[in-house]
């Protein structure tokens, strides 16, 4: 069945997808400027990761010892699913951050820019949730038990909701051709007074990244509804449609990030080269353990392991030295021959 196994591997793109986030974040935790970008996007993608684990165990608990056909109010699904408030937050604040980036990308370089998104994101609760507030007195009105998103928010705003996250990536590609257009018109002039760096390399690397992360939000969410849109009415994708545009949009987008920032970014490329290296220098053994005690520089042993002060049992050559009385600073070649005769 289609919908018991989109369950179960909700929760394995959830935790690839904060697995990412936390490698990203451990990458460029000393990045600074316009490459602190990184940190916000992983950020917003950990929380999403956190979201698409619940989801995914509650889906699988509600299929395992509940019913298929059982339903429960709206209003239900708030108090045992918190999973739904951050999905409304996590995709418009996906939305803001890159349609927003161009214009406050210097701001991009302070935490408070992103408290003030996390806020004006988090207004979406208002109409988000209306439905199953205003219908919390009406018993008639009852959802599936698998609280999906665009059940309990209601159609006229799930509809509303789709067609912002399916064409806010266009926009932000829209965006970014035009501000590509005014750069070039200005490096003619070589004025760039609205770089996000003074150097041209991290500003073309930059441009790249948030083009790459527009277009895979893009087609994450257009291709799925393309699909679901040839589908008959009542088909089991056209009910299943969040949760398939949610998981194309976490393995694109969010659980294949660090790839393509390898790929694109240079700086990203050198932390992760300095990060899995730090410990492959300076590999010279300096300590003792028990079964080792340090020894005085010249102090050599004989073969049961007692100090010898005539040097060691046998030379670098095989030829026996403390036998014969010479130190190891003075070896000699020493020859015995056998004579049959």
């Amino acid at each position: 069945m289609l919908e018991d196994f989109l369950y179960e591997l909700l929760p394995v793109v959830g935790f690839a997808m904060c697995a990412s986030s936390l490698f990203i974040l451990l990458v460029m935790r000393n990045s600074k400027g316009p490459l602190k970008f990184c940190q916000f996007f992983a950020l917003v993608d950990f929380i999403c990761g956190v979201a698409v684990i619940f989801s995914g165990f509650h889906g699988v608990f509600v299929m395992i010892y509940g019913g298929v056909a059982e339903t429960v109010q709206p209003i239900n699904c708030l108090l045992y699913g918190f999973h739904l408030a951050f999905f409304v937050l996590t995709d418009y604040l996906h939305i803001v951050c890159l349609v927003r980036y161009v214009k406050a990308c210097k701001h991009y370089m302070k935490w408070k820019l992103f408290i003030v998104f996390v806020v004006f994101s988090a207004y979406f609760f208002i109409p988000a949730f209306q439905m199953p507030f205003s219908a919390r007195e009406n018993s008639t009105i009852r959802v599936a038990s698998q609280c999906r998103l665009d059940d309990v928010v209601g159609e006229d705003f799930y509809f509303q909701h789709i067609l912002i996250v399916q064409w806010a990536p266009v926009a932000c590609l829209a965006i970014l051709s035009l501000v590509l257009l005014v750069y070039g018109i200005r490096r003619t002039k070589h004025k760039w007074c609205y770089n996000w760096s003074e150097d041209k390399q991290t500003t073309r690397q930059l441009f790249a990244t948030i083009f790459m992360r527009c277009f895979l939000s893009g087609i994450s969410v257009h291709i799925p509804l393309l699909f679901i849109s040839r589908t008959p009415e009542g088909h089991e994708m056209s009910v299943l449609r969040d949760l398939i545009v949610r998981l194309t949009a976490s393995i694109l987008v969010s659980a294949m990030q660090p790839m393509w920032y390898y790929f694109i970014l240079s700086a990203f490329q050198a932390n992760v080269y300095t990060l899995f290296n730090k410990y492959t220098e300076n590999t010279e053994r300096k300590w003792q353990s028990a079964d080792d005690p340090p020894r005085e520089p010249h102090e050599h042993v004989d073969i049961h392991g007692s100090p010898n002060p005539f040097g060691s049992w046998y030379s670098m050559t095989g030829n026996i030295n403390g036998e014969a009385g010479i130190p190891v600073g003075n070896e000699r070649s020493i020859s015995f021959y056998y004579d049959n005769m």
